[in-house]
């Protein structure tokens, strides 16, 4: 399962204030096969993230490459042979500080740049994201209020982030909200698995601008979609986790912008979708 640094964030901030319970490195591979007159998407990505305790808070450093292989059917309208491949790389800077004994912050800024790069990289393939979110923590529990502009959720709006998560015991703990929503049982130290609804997309700049037969010129594609799935996660030590996801989306959409108005929508039907990662952690062998 591609995990966008912003469900990355999310996800952290609802289980710790504490750098040691953050991934190092992920290495992710998922698949949604094409289907009869449909768009399949097969996604490759690799994700390093740097967290130093300071004196005053958590200072998080990450960076991201992450490829977008889309097949196409043969009988789409238009040549797709220039946007069948974007690449995305991402640099994020994080800030976790606490405010008092029950709230806590963070901030995030992440210069993106995602393209197709058929041509030389030019202003329109870069992109500023970030956000900031507040944490409430109270003994197993937490409550996350923020907002985020995250293009890796296929959208150039911004989101609002509203999550609750809880520990019910040792073996079961939850996540309800927006865009997340989980439930995860721990069988033992070493394996677990959780169920989930979050979403998945990708927004990049076509380099070189595509002209329609309706003679309309395409600037951007806009991926988005909503999977519910299951996965399992295994520790292998207590450094490297592997993960298997298979899932559905419910919903999915893939469409030509410009100046961020549709003109040309392909046909995405739901589909299934299988994922793995590969997960190195700092020293945490409870999670």
């Amino acid at each position: 399962m591609r995990i966008s640094v912003v469900v990355c964030l999310i996800i952290f901030c609802a289980k710790s204030s504490n750098a040691q319970d953050f991934r190092l490195l992920d290495v992710d591979f998922n698949s949604i096969p094409e289907r009869s007159n449909s768009v399949g998407l097969n996604t490759m990505s690799i994700k390093i993230n740097m967290p130093l305790n300071l004196k005053k808070g958590v200072l998080i450093n990450s960076v991201s490459f992450t490829k977008y292989s889309l097949d196409y059917d043969s009988n789409e309208l238009i040549n797709t042979s220039d946007i069948e491949s974007f690449k995305t790389i991402r640099y994020s800077l994080g800030y976790l500080k606490k405010i008092n004994n029950k709230w806590s912050f963070n901030v995030q800024v992440i210069p993106t740049i995602s393209s197709n790069f058929e041509s030389n990289l030019t202003l329109d393939d870069v992109t500023f994201d970030g956000g900031i979110i507040f944490i409430k923590s109270n003994n197993d529990s937490k409550f996350l209020l923020g907002l985020v502009y995250n293009s890796a959720f296929g959208t150039s709006a911004p989101i609002p982030i509203v999550s609750y998560s809880n520990k019910i015991n040792d073996s079961v703990s939850y996540m309800l909200g927006f865009p997340i929503t989980k439930m995860e049982y721990h069988f033992n130290l070493k394996n677990k698995a959780n169920i989930y609804i979050m979403p998945k997309g990708f927004y990049a700049n076509i380099s070189d601008n595509i002209m329609l037969y309706n003679s309309k010129k395409a600037e951007k594609v806009k991926y988005r979609s909503i999977l519910s799935g299951i996965n399992y996660t295994h520790n292998v030590d207590d450094f490297w986790k592997i993960s298997l996801d298979v899932g559905y989306q419910i919903s999915s959409k893939y469409n030509l912008l410009n100046n961020n108005s549709n003109v040309y929508k392909f046909d995405t039907k739901n589909n299934f979708y299988a994922g793995l990662s590969i997960n190195l952690d700092l020293l945490n062998k409870k999670n």
